[in-house]
C-alpha cells in the first residue's frame, strides 16, 4: 500500500503534492476570498464551499490515480486493471459522509454540495456498473490512509450517491446556487493548481481618481459625482464622447472587484495603458487573445521581469480590476460545461460595459441575457454609451432586469456650462469621391472613412490620379505595417500637433484610434456607427464654424458594402432607416443630444420591423432564453468571422532570411518566454484574411509551401498581391465584413 496519497505527481520544476496539501491549499485561498470579499456569498454558502473545497479531491484516493501519480517503483497491483479509470470527483462523492452531513446540511443544500464535487471537472458520462465495482471493492482500502491524512469520511462505502448528483434543478435558486459554489470551487482550485493568487486586494479606486483629477486641477463633472453617489446601483448611463467616463466608471465600481469592457483589441490595450500608467492603478488585468504578447511587451519596455503566473493569474480573474474584451466573459451565456466559475466571479464583481450599440444582434442579445443572469446572482452592471438603443431598454425591462436610467443625459459642456457643439453634418446622396471631397476642401487634418477595404483601396488610387498625396490604414495590411500607420494616424490626430495630411481608412478607427481630425468624410453605415465614426473629429473641441465639418455619402444608390443581400456589410433595414431619419437633419449642427434622439427613432422595435438585425437578436434571445443548463456541450461562437492568419508571397520573399532565423530560434529555445518574443516576431508578417478567402486562394492554388513554426502551427504563403501602401488587395472580393 501507499505510503502516502497524492494529488499531484513530481514534474520538472514540482514537488509531488499530497491530497491533504492541496485541500490545505484550497482552505488557505477560501479564506483569502472570503476576507476581502465576505458578502459574496451567504454564511450558508461559505460553509458549501468550505466542504465542497475539503471533500473535492478525495475520489483520488484510488489504486488506478495513486499508480498514475506514483513513480513506477511505487506502484502496486491493480486487482480491476481490465475496468477504466473512473472521475475522481465521481468518486469523491462516494467519500462523503452522507448520514453526517443530513443533520447539519438541508436536502437542498446536500444536493448543491455533491453536484459541486460531482462535476468539479467536466469529464466523460459516469459508467455506473464500474463506479460501482470500484466504490464498494477499490476504495474501502483508502479510507485509513484518508483518515490518517485528517480526512472525515465515510466509514462504510456504497454506490448510493446518484440521487444527489442529476444535473435537474428544481427552481432558479437551486440552479444559481450551485452555480456559485461550483464556480467558486474551480476558481480557488485552478488557483492552487497553478499556485497562482485566488484574489488580490481591490485599490479604493475612489481616492485614486480624486487625486488623478486633483494632481490636474479639475473636479468631478456631474457623470462623475452622480456614479460616485450611486454605487449600489445598476445604471444605464448615456454620455456624451470625451466626457471623462472611465474616471466615472472607477469611481462607480470604488472598492469593489471591477470588470471593464470594451468591444475591440486597441481600445482595450488603450485603456489599460491609461489605467496603468496615467491613473497609476496596479494589478491591472488585461485579457484578449494577445494578452501574453501586450504583457510581455509592456514588460520589456518597463525593463521588468516577464511572469507567465500573471497570464494564469488574469485568465481566472484574479485581479481587482480587469479590463477585456466582452466575449471574454459574457460567454457564460451559452451555459456550456465550465461555465460556472465565469457567472461566480461575476455574482461579486461590477461589469462595466462601454459603447454598447457598437456590438452585433447576436452578442447584443448575450448582453441582455447576461444582465439577467448576473442580477440574479447579486452582480451588478454599468452600462456606458453615448447612444443606447431602445430595443435593448424594452427586452431588459422585459426580462425584469433591475436598472436605474436617468432620463436626462450627461453631456459634455463648453466653458460656459452650454453643451459643446462639435459636428455640422451634410448630407450627399452621391457615392463617395476623390473628385467631390477635394471639391469640398481638405484643409487641415482630413479623416475619410468607407465600409470596405476594396472602396479605400480605390479612393487612394482616385486620389493618387490627382497628384494628392493620402494614406491608407484598415486591417488588411501585415502587423508591422499597421502598427506604424496606426503610430502616424494617432500622432497627426493629437491635439497639439498643427500638421495637415489625409487619412483613408475603414471602420477600423470608429472606436479604436484615439485621434482628434478637423474635417470628417464619410460613407454612411448606419446611425450608430457614423457617430462613433463622429467622435474621430472635434473630439473635444467647439466647432464655432458656419460650414460643414463632417460630410455623409449615402450612396448611388448605396455605399460600398450595403446591398440587400447577405454580403452586405450592414444590415439593409437599419441602412435605409438611418438615411431617412438622418436627412430630418441635414445641413445644421447636429447635437448629442439630437444623435440620441435620432438613435430612438431607428432602434425601436417597431422601427426595426423585418430588419435581420431584429431576426438575428430575437432569433438568439429565444434561442438562449429557454437554454437549459449543459444542453450545448461547446462554448458558443461570438465571433461572426473566423480569420485566418497567413504570410502574402510577397512579403514572404523580401523578408525570407529573417522569417527562417527566427523559426529556427524558435524550434531550438526552450525558454517559454523567449519562445513568445519569437512568435511575436514572426507576426510582423502576418496578416488575418476570413476564410472565403483563404478557400478561394486554396480554390486558385495561391498557396505556397506554409511555414512551419511546429508540429501543429503553421502559417500559410499566399499568392495574394502585397504593398506597403495598399495593403492586401484580392483579385475577387466580397469584402463581407472585411475592415
Amino acid at each position: 500500500m501507499f505510503k502516502e496519497l497524492l494529488a499531484k505527481s513530481e514534474q520538472k520544476d514540482k514537488t509531488a503534492e499530497t491530497i491533504k496539501k492541496h485541500t490545505d491549499e484550497l482552505i488557505s485561498r477560501l479564506e483569502i476570498l472570503r476576507g476581502m470579499h465576505p458578502n459574496a456569498l451567504t454564511e450558508r454558502e461559505w460553509l458549501l464551499l468550505e466542504k465542497a473545497c475539503y471533500y473535492h479531491d478525495i475520489g483520488k484516493a484510488n489504486t488506478k490515480f495513486q499508480n498514475k501519480v506514483h513513480p513506477v517503483p511505487l506502484r502496486i497491483m491493480d486487482e480491476f486493471e481490465n475496468l477504466k479509470e473512473v472521475s475522481h470527483g465521481y468518486l469523491s462523492c462516494a467519500y462523503i459522509p452522507i448520514d453526517e452531513l443530513e443533520e447539519e446540511l438541508s436536502y437542498q443544500e446536500l444536493c448543491t454540495l455533491m453536484k459541486a464535487v460531482y462535476y468539479h471537472h467536466e469529464r466523460e458520462k459516469e459508467d455506473f456498473t464500474v463506479s460501482e465495482t470500484i466504490v464498494e471493492n477499490d476504495l474501502p482500502k483508502y479510507i485509513p490512509l484518508l483518515e490518517k491524512q485528517g480526512f472525515n469520511v465515510r466509514k462504510e462505502l456504497v454506490f448510493d450517491y446518484g440521487e444527489f448528483v442529476d444535473k435537474y434543478f428544481a427552481d432558479d435558486q437551486s440552479f444559481y446556487d450551485f452555480v456559485k459554489i461550483k464556480g467558486f470551487l474551480n476558481k480557488i482550485d485552478f488557483t492552487a493548481s497553478a499556485h497562482t493568487k485566488v484574489e488580490i486586494e481591490p485599490e479604493n479606486l475612489v481616492e485614486k481618481v480624486d487625486y488623478f483629477l486633483n494632481e490636474n486641477e479639475h473636479d468631478p463633472n456631474n457623470l462623475q459625482n452622480y456614479l460616485k453617489e450611486h454605487q449600489n446601483e445598476n445604471h444605464v448611463i448615456i454620455a456624451s464622447t470625451g466626457i471623462g467616463k472611465t474616471e466615472a466608471a472607477l469611481y462607480w465600481i470604488g472598492k469593489n472587484k471591477g470588470i471593464f469592457t470594451l468591444p475591440l483589441k486597441v481600445s482595450i490595450n488603450a485603456i489599460y495603458d491609461r489605467l496603468t500608467n496615467i491613473l497609476n492603478l496596479n494589478n491591472v488585468g488585461l485579457l484578449h487573445s494577445d494578452t501574453v504578447s501586450e504583457y510581455l511587451k509592456r514588460s520589456e519596455e518597463q525593463d521588468n521581469e516577464f511572469d507567465l503566473k500573471f497570464v494564469e493569474q488574469t485568465k481566472k480573474f484574479s485581479n481587482p480590476l480587469t479590463v477585456c474584451t466582452l466575449d471574454q466573459i459574457i460567454d457564460f451565456v451559452g451555459l456550456y460545461p465550465g461555465f460556472e466559475i465565469k457567472l461566480a466571479i461575476l455574482s461579486y464583481s461590477k461589469l462595466v460595459i462601454d459603447e454598447i450599440q457598437m456590438y452585433s444582434p447576436k452578442l447584443a442579445a448575450f448582453i441582455i441575457l447576461g444582465l439577467k443572469h448576473i442580477t440574479n446572482v447579486g452582480g451588478k452592471f454599468l452600462i456606458m454609451t453615448a447612444t443606447f438603443p431602445p430595443l435593448l431598454e424594452e427586452e431588459m425591462k422585459r426580462l425584469n432586469i433591475p436598472f436605474h436610467k436617468r432620463e436626462e443625459p450627461f453631456l459634455k459642456l463648453d466653458e460656459n456650462g452650454q453643451v459643446m457643439k462639435r459636428h455640422y453634418m451634410k448630407i450627399k446622396e452621391q457615392d463617395i469621391s476623390a473628385a467631390d471631397i477635394v471639391q469640398e476642401g481638405i484643409a487641415g487634418k482630413v479623416l475619410i472613412i468607407v465600409n470596405t477595404v476594396t472602396k479605400a483601396q480605390k479612393l487612394q488610387d482616385d486620389f493618387d490620379h490627382l497628384e494628392i498625396k493620402t494614406n491608407l490604414l484598415h486591417s488588411r495590411f501585415i502587423k508591422k505595417d499597421r502598427d506604424e500607420k496606426e503610430e502616424a494616424i494617432k500622432f497627426l490626430g493629437r491635439e497639439d500637433v498643427h500638421e495637415e495630411g489625409i487619412w483613408i481608412t475603414t471602420q477600423l478607427v470608429e472606436a479604436s484610434v484615439d485621434i482628434d481630425f478637423d474635417v470628417l468624410f464619410t460613407e454612411l453605415s448606419e446611425a450608430t456607427g457614423l457617430f462613433q465614426r463622429m467622435g474621430r473629429v472635434y473630439r473635444k473641441r467647439i466647432y464655432r464654424d458656419e460650414n460643414p465639418n463632417v460630410f455623409v455619402y449615402t450612396g448611388n444608390p448605396y455605399p460600398s458594402g450595403v446591398s440587400n443581400s447577405t454580403k452586405s456589410v450592414v444590415d439593409f433595414d437599419i441602412f435605409n432607416k438611418s438615411k431617412e431619419v438622418l436627412l430630418e437633419y441635414d445641413n445644421q449642427l447636429l447635437s448629442e443630444q439630437h444623435k440620441m434622439d435620432i438613435v430612438k427613432k431607428i432602434y425601436t422595435t417597431e422601427a426595426l420591423k423585418g430588419s435581420n438585425y431584429l431576426s438575428e437578436f430575437k432569433k438568439t434571445i429565444q434561442r438562449y432564453s429557454h437554454l437549459l443548463a449543459y444542453e450545448d456541450d461547446q462554448k458558443p461562437s461570438l465571433r461572426d468571422i473566423q480569420n485566418v492568419n497567413i504570410i502574402p508571397t510577397c512579403v514572404y520573399a523580401e523578408n525570407e532570411a529573417a522569417i527562417l532565423d527566427i523559426v529556427d530560434k524558435l524550434k531550438k529555445e526552450t525558454n517559454w518566454t523567449k519562445k513568445i518574443k519569437f512568435l511575436d516576431q514572426i507576426k510582423e508578417f502576418v496578416v488575418a484574411i476570413p476564410h472565403w478567402a483563404f478557400i478561394n486562394a486554396s480554390n486558385k492554388r495561391l498557396i505556397d509551401e506554409p511555414v512551419y513554426l511546429d508540429k501543429r502551427n503553421s502559417y500559410p504563403v499566399i499568392a495574394f498581391k502585397y504593398t506597403k501602401e495598399r495593403g492586401l488587395i484580392y483579385d475577387i472580393d466580397f469584402d463581407a465584413m472585411f475592415m
